[in-house]
C-alpha cells in the first residue's frame, strides 16, 4: 500500500463511484449498433446474412442452412441452445423463407455495408442490398420492414400499410393483416408486444409461425393415451390366454375317467392288430335259429354246461 517505493492509492481510486447512467444519445447509438448487427450477421452462426434467409416468429433473421444445420447437429454451436430457446424453433415449421429483392451489389468487394459493422471473426456484413420492390428503399435498420405470411415478401412497413386488399403485391397470394404481417428485426416494445400476441393467439389455434397445423400438446397427450389403453388392453388379453391355459387341478372321478379311458382305447387297438385268426377266437355268431352253436367259443369248446338237477 505505501512505504514500500510504489504509488500511494488516494481515495478517488479506492472508493467505486455509483454506475453513471447513459445518456440518451449513449443508449440510441447502442440501440443502433445492436440493430445493425441483426441486419447484418446470422446470430446463430455468427457469419454474414446471405439468401436464403429464414426469420422466426420473433422477427429476427438467419441463415437457413445455419438453422437446418442445427436441427440436425445442435451441438455443433456453442451457443446455439440459448439463441434458439428465446426463439422457440424445433422444426421448419417454426420459420418463414424471407424473400428479399436485392437490388444492385457495390462496385468494390471490400466495401462493408450496413455501417461497417464486423463480428468477432473480422469479417464484414453481407454483401447483398435488399430492397422493397414497391418504393426501392433499402430495407435496413434504417427503415422499418415487414415480411408477408406464408409467402414472404419482404416490404417496406408503410407500402404494406396503404394496400387495400389483402394480398400480396409479388404473388398476389393471400394474407392476413392481423397475424400474416411480421416487423423484421422489432426495436420498439409496441413491435415486440404486438409480435407476442400473435404468437399467444398462433398457439391457441394450434397453429405455427408459418400459419400451418403444429403438433399441439393436446393432441400429443391424446396419442399417448391412445397407446396407453392398446397396451392395458393387449396386456389383458395375453393375461386371459395365460389364465386359459392353465390346467385345472384333476379330481378323483376326472382321474377315474381318464384311466377308464385309457384301458377301453388300449383294448380296442389291441383288437385291432389282431389277425383274422385269433378274431374267430373270440367270435359269438349265432345260428339261423338264433341259438348259440355249442363250439362258438373256444373258452366252451368241447364242453358241455350241466343242465340244472341232471348228471
Amino acid at each position: 500500500m505505501g512505504n514500500d517505493g510504489g504509488s500511494i492509492p488516494t481515495r478517488r481510486e479506492l472508493v467505486k463511484s455509483p454506475t453513471r447512467r447513459k445518456t440518451t444519445s449513449e443508449l440510441r447509438s447502442q440501440s443502433s449498433q445492436n440493430a445493425t448487427y441483426h441486419w447484418s450477421f446470422c446470430p446463430l452462426s455468427k457469419s454474414p446474412l446471405k439468401s436464403p434467409v429464414v426469420s422466426d416468429s420473433h422477427g429476427r433473421l438467419f441463415n437457413k442452412d445455419a438453422v437446418i444445420e442445427w436441427l440436425i447437429t445442435p451441438e455443433k454451436f456453442g451457443d446455439g441452445e440459448e439463441v434458439m430457446k428465446v426463439s422457440g424453433v424445433k422444426g421448419l415449421k417454426d420459420i418463414v423463407d424471407v424473400k428479399f429483392e436485392v437490388g444492385e451489389e457495390k462496385d468494390r468487394e471490400d466495401e462493408v455495408l450496413n455501417g461497417g459493422i464486423m463480428n468477432a471473426n473480422g469479417s464484414s456484413g453481407r454483401k447483398e442490398v435488399w430492397v422493397c420492390p414497391i418504393t426501392r428503399k433499402e430495407l435496413g435498420p434504417g427503415t422499418h420492414s415487414v415480411y408477408l405470411v406464408p409467402c414472404g415478401h419482404a416490404f417496406a412497413e408503410a407500402a404494406v400499410k396503404e394496400i387495400k386488399e389483402e394480398t400480396c403485391l409479388v404473388c398476389s397470394e393471400k394474407f392476413d393483416k392481423e397475424d400474416g404481417v411480421v416487423k423484421i428485426n422489432p426495436t420498439e416494445e409496441k413491435d415486440i408486444e404486438l409480435l407476442k400476441k400473435r404468437r399467444e393467439r398462433l398457439a391457441a389455434s394450434g397453429l405455427s409461425h408459418s400459419l400451418k397445423k403444429g403438433s399441439s400438446k393436446k393432441r400429443k397427450n391424446k396419442d399417448k393415451e391412445r397407446d396407453d389403453k392398446d397396451g392395458e388392453r393387449k396386456k389383458d388379453k395375453s393375461n386371459g390366454e395365460s389364465k386359459e391355459k392353465k390346467p385345472k387341478p384333476s379330481t378323483a372321478s376326472d382321474i377315474a375317467s381318464k384311466v377308464l379311458g385309457d384301458v377301453e382305447e388300449r383294448t380296442k387297438r389291441r383288437k385291432m392288430e389282431m389277425s383274422d385268426n385269433v378274431k374267430s377266437l373270440f367270435k359269438n355268431d349265432k345260428d339261423a335259429d338264433g341259438k348259440k352253436p355249442r363250439d362258438s367259443d373256444f373258452m366252451t369248446r368241447g364242453f358241455t354246461m350241466p343242465v340244472k338237477g341232471g348228471r
